[in-house]
């Protein structure tokens, strides 16, 4: 077996023991899971044994000591290789080394080659005493090990670590703790915990040790807690502390590792501050804001909310870009804070929304004042690089407790008179009236009626014809959206979209008129009827919500159709309102085959640059271009151009909106080729389809004036 060099603490242990027995062989004997090894051993130079073989794995089965007399007669050893081979053992004696905690490690033996007829009580004791000195030793090399783990563990975290006896004593403290601190460890060792804690919370701290020591339950053993602590120049600092209590020899002792916060407290300060202000302006933001606005009720103290949205910030973004915009509004914040009262709460609570709270203000004059200092503000331009701009603001006022009795309350009267305000013209103040409420009530009803609507089914899709002009032949149909309403009847959606748009009812809605659209296609494909694509709008919610692929993937799929067989619109405020990333998943459509028509096209800002970047099949011609062509030669010129863009950019144009055979003349002239409106059919059932088609072939020229009777 291989040698092993033994600890000459055990060593001396077990030559001593030898000598007091008169054996030649004694051991430390320590048990693992496979071996038995031997950390001290006079007369065996084997470093460890199997564990099976090992005579000390029978010694710790019992607190008692175990002797064998003769091993050659024991059943249990007299075919172990140990007694009938060349070390020929046979009496053994030995006392189970167990832990403090009660974990047994081994045990502590002598062997001899030759037989004994018994074994003293006097021998018995001193074997027993011999182990009790090795499970001492055992336990203090344990404690020892286990203190130069963690003594090398502190100084490598770089963490202090301080202990203390229960009378205050400092019994330990690492390199951090001085770094940390400014005292050495020999000038701390022996000090007064003291030495480390402000004066004014010194008793509270021996106060706190007593209780500990006279037998009370500590609340903070394991845990972390933030205090004061104090270095050798008298400065304090926040410190944080996990401690520690255990018994150690002589009563309790205490251990804690301590952290400097103070660059984490300034972190959450300032993480405070970004969670309660806006980063760009360092106004207020709408969460604290509303809470400010709270605790004016809190407070039961008449308050005033003053709620202000630009006037032409959208012109500045879409004409110098966000940049631009953002610096427009650092300068409008600038100028706001100049021309408000110091006690005056200023907020963004919104892109280029912002809000003003006077708390305690009961005065309406003082608040109107306050309402055309802010409207002063925007009196003259802002230089932006080499740009002057102009923008106005409109404003809505609402006072408490007169207009509401909670914050989100006084802040929708507010926005309702900033909606006023701005349906006015703008660059005006208005205050909240009763009027306004019950405006808001009926709007709020319309609303909830929506959501039943979708839940009741009470949506319905009508389907326009799409035609080529020259020979009126069906191209496709648009898929127009209609509110079967219970006591209203079918509404358009003149009477119900600008609430929709703004509805969270509205992504589920354009998910349900995308799937019937592909629904309705597929059973016409499936009557023979011949139409060959069918086109939705698209709502900006659908945009929102990042899934328009797999939810446009997933309806072609339902109803076996392809890809070409869809045309998505989408209007000019879905494309000027979304950047190139986010308009990759309609990309990927365009790419796979679908459709994009850009709608009403001419009638917002949209710019070429809109048509280059957006993947586009199809340009639609608003219909207010086309009423009174034949007398308008600004429209004709529109519509000339949009033309001539559409062909050159390899894009479809069609007209919404014909109603007369001369604007159809005009239009084929004018270079479009497709087109749309009453004059080809309005909006039909799609049950009704069969019935136009069929009258549209047997029509001799092929141009219809309405919807077919049925």
């Amino acid at each position: 077996m291989p040698k092993s060099i033994s600890d000459p603490g055990y060593d001396r242990i077990v030559e001593l023991a030898a000598q007091i027995f008169d054996v030649p062989i004694c051991l430390v004997s320590l048990i693992g899971d496979d071996l038995q090894w031997m950390p001290g051993r006079k007369g065996l130079d084997a470093a460890s044994v199997p564990r099976d073989l090992a005579f000390c794995t029978h010694t710790i089965l019992s607190d008692q000591p175990l002797i064998v007399l003769d091993a050659a007669s024991d059943p249990r050893f007299n075919r172990n290789p140990f007694v009938t081979g060349q070390d020929h053992f046979r009496f053994y004696a030995g006392a189970p080394l167990i832990s403090p905690d009660g974990v047994r490690l081994g045990a502590f033996c002598i062997l001899d080659r030759v037989t004994r007829t018994d074994f003293s009580s006097v021998d018995l004791k001193r074997l027993v005493d011999f182990a009790a000195i090795v499970s001492d030793r055992l336990e203090k090399d344990r404690l020892a090990r286990t203190g130069r783990i963690v003594t090398m563990l502190s100084e490598a975290t770089g963490v202090a670590h301080v202990t203390c006896d229960q009378d205050g004593a400092i019994t330990w403290w690492n390199a951090a703790a001085s770094s940390l601190f400014g005292y050495s460890a020999s000038g701390a060792i022996g000090q007064p915990l003291d030495l480390i804690i402000p004066v004014r919370f010194q008793h509270a701290h021996a106060a706190g040790v007593a209780r500990l020591v006279g037998g009370a339950t500590s609340t903070l053993n394991g845990k972390r807690v933030e205090v004061i602590a104090r270095r050798s120049d008298g400065s304090e600092f926040a410190a944080e502390l996990a401690t520690s209590i255990w018994q150690g020899p002589t009563g309790l002792e205490f251990g804690a590792h301590i952290h400097d916060i103070t660059d984490r407290r300034a972190r959450e300060g300032r993480l405070r501050h970004l969670a309660s202000h806006d980063a760009l302006t360092g106004l207020v933001n709408r969460g604290e804001f509303r809470a400010r606005v709270e605790q004016c009720f809190v407070d039961k103290a008449p308050a005033a909310v003053i709620t202000l949205n630009l006037d032409g910030f959208k012109r500045v973004n879409d004409a110098f870009g966000h940049d631009a915009g953002d610096a427009l509004l650092q300068m409008i914040a600038v100028r706001m804070i100049a021309a408000t009262q110091s006690d005056a709460v200023l907020a963004r609570v919104g892109g280029d929304e912002f809000a003003l709270l006077l708390p305690g203000c009961a005065d309406l004059l003082q608040i109107v004042a306050s309402a055309k200092q802010l409207l002063d503000a925007f009196i003259g331009a802002f230089v932006i690089g080499d740009h002057e701009v102009t923008v106005g603001a409109s404003i809505g006022i609402a006072l408490a407790p007169l207009h509401a009795s909670h914050s989100d309350e006084l802040l929708v009267c507010a926005d309702l008179a900033l909606f006023k305000a701005k349906k006015q013209g703008g660059r005006s103040y208005c205050l909240f009236n009763a009027a306004m409420a019950s405006e808001h009530s009926a709007r709020r009803a319309f609303k909830d009626e929506m959501r039943q609507a979708f839940e009741r089914g009470e949506w319905r899709l009508h389907y326009q014809p799409q035609v080529r002009l020259r020979d009126g032949a069906l191209i496709g149909v648009e898929a127009l959206l209609r509110w079967q309403h219970p006591l209203r009847g079918l509404l358009n959606p003149a009477a119900f979209m600008a609430i929709l748009e703004t509805h969270l009812v509205a992504y589920e809605v354009g998910c349900w008129v995308l799937d019937e659209a592909c629904r309705q296609l597929a059973s016409w494909r499936d009557q023979r009827l011949v139409v060959d694509r069918v086109g939705v709008n698209l709502f900006a919610a659908q945009f929102r919500a990042g899934t328009l692929e797999t939810i446009v993937s997933n309806a072609l799929m339902t109803h076996a159709l392809q890809p070409s067989d869809l045309e998505l619109e989408i209007t000019e405020t879905i494309a000027l309102s979304h950047d190139d990333e986010a308009l990759g998943p309609l990309q990927n459509l365009h790419e796979a085959g679908v459709g994009i028509a850009l709608d009403d096209f001419g009638t917002g800002f949209a710019s070429l640059s809109t048509l280059q970047r957006f993947p586009l099949t199809r340009l639609k011609i608003d219909r207010s271009f086309v009423h009174g062509i034949e007398t308008s030669p600004h429209n004709a010129v529109i519509v000339r151009n949009v033309a001539a863009i559409g062909c050159g950019l390899g894009l479809s144009v069609i007209a919404e909106g014909i109603e007369t055979a001369e604007e159809e003349r005009l239009l084929l002239s004018l270079g479009c080729k497709e087109g749309q409106g009453f004059r080809y059919g309005k909006a039909i059932e799609g049950r009704y389809m069969r019935s136009w088609i069929e009258n549209l072939t047997h029509d001799a020229d092929r141009k219809l004036k309405g919807t077919p009777r049925i």
